[in-house]
């Protein structure tokens, strides 16, 4: 989230004396940053798992039925893109498909069909009939998981049908994604038709093209996520409590101290009621294992 994004807030708090050794707004603007940057991390660690897009591997063995289907479910979610899925009988034999054809279900659950994967040439030892019916396989998967969560690289016009983004991981052609300019966000749709850049490969600025023209001209740096509203919320959230701890003297007020007779029946005042709402908004994206 970005610090103009999270000024827009009605949270009445002061964001431009964070840094007292300087008076530059450019400087208070950098520590609001690095507190937000600290709330997204802190969301990251509550679920155990990166909520922006990234890629992860993920290596399992998988008991294949009769149905000669890999059933494999996804430790980060939800799952956006496989880019590969290797199987075999050995860890240092696998067969491996490159763009798989895969169904994915609720968000984590991918499947592969070996039917379908019989096409490729076997790299295991020499066996009968299909590879693993009726016993396990080991296998190792290559997904993009998360939510979109970039930051525009470049302006862009009223009119433009290509936006500039730092990082592309996660757009995914036909997506729906939210700019989160203040006082002109937008709601933009990725034509169908363009090609996101190997996601193996390292973030580089990518040019996005939309299904239909910008509404208004935003600025570079604001937010272009994919990330679902409450998610954001319970960053700002985190990082308001941040800003609204106590004084030195009610300190131990601060964050799970209930016993303190100077503490009010609101737990706001102290951040702490803040923090038990962030933690009920992540509760919902909670890792399923």
């Amino acid at each position: 989230m970005s610090a103009a994004a999270f000024r827009a807030h009605p949270t009445y708090l002061d964001t431009l004396g964070l840094n007292v050794d300087s008076t530059d707004p450019d400087a208070q603007t950098a520590e609001l940053t690095n507190l937000l940057l600290a709330a997204s991390d802190w969301a990251d660690s509550e679920l155990d798992q990166p909520l922006g897009a990234h890629l992860h591997t993920q290596t399992e063995r998988i008991f294949v039925g009769s149905d000669q289907l890999l059933k494999l479910h996804a430790d980060h979610g939800p799952v956006l893109q496989v880019v590969s899925f290797g199987y075999g009988y050995a860890p240092t034999a696998l067969t491996v498909l490159t763009t798989p054809t895969v169904w994915v279900e609720q968000d984590t659950n991918i499947v592969v069909s070996l039917a379908t994967a019989g096409t490729v040439a076997w790299a295991g030892s020499l066996q009968f009939g299909s590879p693993g019916v009726g016993g396990d396989l080991f296998t190792q998967a290559v997904y993009v998981a998360g939510h979109a969560a970039t930051v525009l690289a470049d302006s862009a016009e009223a009119g433009d049908t290509t936006l500039s983004v730092a990082d592309p991981t996660g757009i995914m052609p036909g997506g729906r994604y939210r700019i989160w300019d203040p006082g002109l966000e937008e709601t933009v749709t990725v034509d169908p038709a363009w090609i996101p850049p190997d996601p193996s490969a390292l973030p580089s600025t990518t040019a996005v093209t939309l299904l239909q023209p910008l509404r208004n001209a935003h600025a570079r740096d604001h937010d272009f996520s994919g990330v679902p509203a409450d998610l954001r919320r319970a960053v700002v959230l985190h990082t308001m409590s941040q800003l609204m701890r106590p004084g030195t003297k009610d300190e131990d007020e601060y964050p799970d101290n209930a016993t303190s007779s100077t503490r009010t029946e609101d737990s706001r005042p102290t951040g702490m009621g803040l923090l038990k709402e962030a933690r009920r908004t992540l509760a919902n994206y909670a890792r399923v294992r």
